[in-house]
This record gives structure tokens, sequence and C-alpha cells, in this order.
């Protein structure tokens, strides 16, 4: 139900319509272009650049009996060509990389239709702390998503403007992830002894469980403590 809530949500922020042509930069497993083709009857072409999710979501979307409104594709985003009524991205921006911010936004003007809008959902750092932040690599960088980097709000803000979208920031949302993570650590160690009896296989070991374990509290108590958000933004192409 959060989910549902959530796409819905980012389906009003990027102003999607019945019959509209949409992008979904990152489609992960394919949630969102799922609910939107279902709910809303927009056609749909999804990216990813992972094998596993590129299959899983082509299953998911023959399974659902939906091919003719979305597609999934195995392609980056600087590969589209085309232009679309929206765009939605879910915390795939942290993935880019500080070096290629610029260009990502670029495309996405270049992809919109004038008057068309995008929906970012992003985890954030706090704009006082992302000059440190940027300057060094930590733990997340290191062990979890080598290659990724935080935005800030205020760089959000410069990014969008420098590509000639307005931009607002719509919704705040880190005190939820602070507690879901919470709840997904308790789960993790509930479910333990289940993950440990897969160790021969999957490697799930005791430096997994304490990698795993540091991962989700580090990101409740950055959630708790302000110095990172989970927020929603709206641009327009002008």
């Amino acid at each position: 139900e959060a989910q549902a809530r959530k796409y819905r949500r980012l389906a009003e922020l990027a102003g999607i319509a019945p019959g509209h042509h949409v992008l979904e930069i990152g489609c992960g497993w394919g949630g969102f272009s799922l609910w939107a083709a279902r709910n809303i009857g927009c056609r749909i072409t999804a990216l990813t650049i992972s094998q596993e999710q590129f299959d899983h979501a082509r299953r998911a979307v023959r399974s659902a009996g939906l091919d003719h409104l979305v597609e999934i594709r195995l392609q980056d985003y600087r590969d589209v060509s085309g232009s679309f009524d929206a765009i939605v991205s879910i915390e795939m921006l942290e993935a880019v990389g500080e070096t290629y911010w610029p260009l990502y936004f670029a495309r996405l003007r270049e992809l919109l239709r004038p008057g068309g809008r995008a929906a970012l959902q992003v985890i954030t750092i706090a704009d006082d702390r992302f000059e440190e932040y940027r300057r060094s690599v930590d733990f997340i960088q290191r062990y979890i998503f080598p290659g990724g980097m935080l935005p800030s709000p205020s760089k959000l803000s410069d990014l969008a403007s420098g590509a000639g979208l307005s931009f607002r920031q719509e919704a705040r949302h880190g005190g939820d992830y602070e507690r879901t993570l919470a709840l997904w650590r308790e789960r993790f160690e509930r479910a333990w002894p289940q993950i440990e009896s897969h160790h021969g296989k999957d490697h799930f070991d005791c430096r997994f469980r304490r990698l795993w374990r540091f991962y989700l509290a580090y990101c409740e108590a950055g959630f708790r403590t302000g110095r990172i958000d989970l927020q929603l933004f709206a641009l327009q192409h002008s």
C-alpha cells in the first residue's frame, strides 16, 4: 500500500495522464511501470542496465498482460532518443556520479516535450555537509555503492536551472525511511538463521552479516539526524 501511494504521488508530480508516453529512467524490478500502466493507462518505456532486472521486469510485464503498454529496455539513459510527455526516475540519480550530473539533467530536458514534467525521488545529503562529503569516500561508497554519490538539494536546484528546467522540492520523507530501515534491520536479524543456512551456496557468512547490519544502522542514523533525507522533486520543461 505504501509503494502504491508513492507511485501515485510520483505520477501526480509528473502530470501523467491516460495515453501519455512516459520514460522511466532506472526502472528497477518494474514496480512503477506496472502500476502506472495498470492504473493510469499510459504507455511506458522503462530503462535498466541490469540484466537481472531486465529479465525480471519483462517476465512481470508479460505475466500482467501489459506488453502493449510497457516496454522494458536494457539501455542506458544517455542512448535514448525521442520525446516523452513525462519522465520518472526513482533513486537512480544517486548512482550516476557527480561528473555526469549535468549530462543527466540535460538529457531530462532533451527528452521531455515542451511543457512536460519529470518527477524524481532522490536520497540527498544536507547542504551544509555536501562539500566535505564530496571530498572523501564514505562507508556506503566504499562497500555498498561504488561510484555513487548523493547530491544536496541546493546542488539539484542549480543543476536543474543550468539545464533550463524549473525546479521545486515537493516532499521530504527521511523520517519514514528511518523507520523503514529499522524494520528492515529487525527482520534481517529475525531471518538470519534461514539466511545463514545458505552459507555454502551464497557466502552469507558472519562478515556479510556485520556488513549488512552496519549498512542498515548507518543509514537509519543518517535519516534520523537529518544528515541525509529522502525527497521528491518536480521539474518542468519550459
